[in-house]
């Protein structure tokens, strides 16, 4: 069965809608239950899970408002602030369970639609994105992703660049650093150093002082390791998307991108979660659809399984390679 894009009115879409919102909003449902936990596990080990069983069905796509995407993105990141808040009253062991639900969620769910609404035209969407990723440590991401990544996708100089030898753990360790130092390159271009780079981490350091007031250490570790953790899974999510995938030099010049350039993924539950994001060979193609209106593209490599299973055997390059080897090979990359 096709995915297609269905309104909220046909069962399987709503269902979706709520799949999507609720591991959005996991770690706030969670701390209602008296249960902040919970999120951790079920990122760990649920979501991956919940994939598998999937497999190859692709149900209908929910249509999203782009006001409830807001909102979405709004709620994502008050959980944190919430949390954190709240944190003041847990065992150090639930502290860094929590924190890490929390990372969860901000790494998957706030990550899509961060970058979603950073790539829209309207101000205040660009400046909901900054917002939510300032409050995890990652506000040069907007700017570095648009400038930086769009443009050099698939070559070298690229911050999501990955060799076939690349480990999860070797890309992550270089990816943060090109990344930040692509932001803040691009932002002295553009003399906005200030508001895309260091003001975002100012603020990620008065928010601390803030909440080392309200809550205590534990509030401060509370934010910190869901910072760590989100940068985590984005580390998984586009090491998954661009793993061994280049664009060749012909004469001198870099080749387009083209859909061979980018890993696509079927699975319905990452589709969901990821609010479409996994489409990201026709987002790389058109970087100005909206989410809604992003496709599958049959011509780009795919992915066997959906990111939560993918970002699982990444943990394991040995098993990582064996799976993915033979459809790398297959895409001419």
């Amino acid at each position: 069965m096709a995915s297609s894009r269905a309104s909220l009115a046909h069962p399987l879409a709503f269902l979706g809608a709520l799949v999507a919102v609720g591991f959005a909003w996991l770690p706030a449902l969670c701390l209602a239950l008296g249960h902040p936990a919970w999120p951790f596990f079920i990122g760990l080990i649920g979501l991956p899970l919940l994939e598998w069983l999937a497999g190859d069905y692709q149900g209908p796509i929910p249509y999203w408002n782009f006001w409830t995407l807001r909102v979405i993105l709004v709620g994502i990141t008050l959980q944190g602030l919430v949390g954190a808040d709240l944190a003041q009253d847990y065992p150090w062991g639930l502290v860094l369970l929590a924190a890490a639900g929390s990372g969860f969620a901000a790494g998957s769910s706030g990550n899509a639609l961060g970058h979603e609404l950073g790539h829209s035209r309207l101000v205040w969407d660009r400046r909901l994105a900054k917002w939510f990723f300032t409050t995890v440590c990652f506000g040069h991401y907007t700017q570095e992703h648009g400038a930086g990544h769009h443009v050099l996708v698939g070559t070298p100089r690229d911050s999501l660049y990955t060799d076939i030898s690349d480990t999860l753990a070797s890309f992550s360790r270089r990816n943060m650093v090109r990344q930040f130092r692509i932001g803040v390159d691009i932002a002295r271009a553009r003399r906005n150093l200030w508001s895309e780079v260091v003001g975002p981490i100012f603020f990620y350091g008065v928010l601390n002082l803030v909440m080392a007031y309200l809550a205590g250490w534990k509030g401060v570790v509370f934010l910190t390791i869901q910072t760590i953790v989100m940068y985590m899974v984005d580390a998984s999510i586009t090491f998954i998307q661009h793993w061994a995938l280049h664009r060749e030099k012909v004469n001198g010049r870099y080749e387009p991108i083209g859909a061979r350039h980018t890993w696509d993924c079927r699975n319905w539950i990452t589709t969901l979660v990821s609010f479409n994001n996994c489409r990201h060979a026709d987002h790389h193609l058109y970087p100005g659809k909206n989410l809604n209106d992003l496709a599958q593209t049959p011509q780009a490599p795919q992915l066997p399984y959906g990111y939560a299973v993918m970002g699982t055997l990444a943990n394991f390059p040995p098993l990582f390679r064996r799976v993915m080897a033979g459809r790398v090979q297959a895409s001419g990359s």
